[in-house]
This record gives structure tokens, sequence and C-alpha cells, in this order.
């Protein structure tokens, strides 16, 4: 399990150092590493990027929660209720480590920016020290995924 925890943390990490996109950087992680999913989902979750590009829930979590639905999520509607209860417990777990971890889940509170106020996005992506807060997020989040999916006998 380590190998593959510390893989996709450091893709995640990569991925959001050189290209941006924490919600993409997380999934295309486990995408390469456990052959997940395709690229539909990948660009479907460009739009969670920057807390769904208004600093709302952080890309990094959003991306998480995503690749643990993939991996326990029901596949049919007619799975009604009971198909919904696989993915309940392990999301809640990674929500409350991302809050206990952080103090929040609001990518505003997390970047200092305004996402709606175009010249505090330039500005955020000028600071390499705010940028680096988010790639050690984006690492460390998919990590968590990896252990809840270990845990879950779903790697």
């Amino acid at each position: 399990m380590e190998p593959i925890k510390r893989k996709v943390g450091e893709l995640a990490s990569k991925y959001e150092r050189e290209f941006h996109g924490c919600s993409q950087a997380v999934i295309r992680a486990f995408q390469e590493t456990l052959q997940l999913g395709d690229d539909t989902l990948f660009k479907a979750s460009g739009s969670l990027v920057g807390g769904m590009y208004s600093g709302l829930t952080c890309g990094a979590l959003t991306g998480g929660l995503l690749v643990l639905g993939l991996k326990t999520g029901r596949i049919r509607m007619e799975e009604g209720i009971e198909g919904l209860l696989e993915a309940f417990d392990p999301a809640q777990r990674l929500v409350k480590w991302f809050l206990e971890e952080y103090g929040t889940t609001s990518c505003k509170e997390l970047t200092g920016t305004d996402w709606f106020d175009v010249n505090q996005v330039m500005l955020f992506l000028r600071s390499p020290e705010k940028l680096e807060k988010c790639v050690e997020r984006v690492g460390k989040t998919a990590e968590k995924v990896a252990e809840l999916l270990e845990e879950l006998g779903k790697l």
C-alpha cells in the first residue's frame, strides 16, 4: 500500500505544481496509478478547481471524493439508498480528516483568495508560497484517499 499511497501523493503534487488544477491533479494521479475512470471524468472535474471557481469546497477534497465515489459508489439508480451507503463512511472520513488537518474545506479560506475577483486570482497564481500550500494539500489528500481505499480493500 505504501508505494501506491506515495505514488499518488507524489503524482498529484507534481501535477498541481506543474499544471495547476487541484481536483484534476488528484483524479489524474489515481487514473494513472490505478487505471481508474476516463478522460470524461478528468475533463468534468476541471469545473471543481478553485472551489468550483468560486472559493467554495477545496478542489483537492472534491477530487478525492470523486475518486472514492468511483471505487465505492453505486452503478445504477435502481440500487436506491442502499447503493449509496458504501460510499457514505469513506466520504465522511475524508471530509473529517480534511477539516482536522486544515480547519476548513473552504478554498477561499485556505488560499485567502476571492475567486470572484480576477485581480486576487492573478495574485494567487503569482504567489509561489500560496501555490506550494495547495501542492502540499493536493498530495496529502491523494495519500489519504489511497489510505481509505486500502482500508476498504479497494486498491
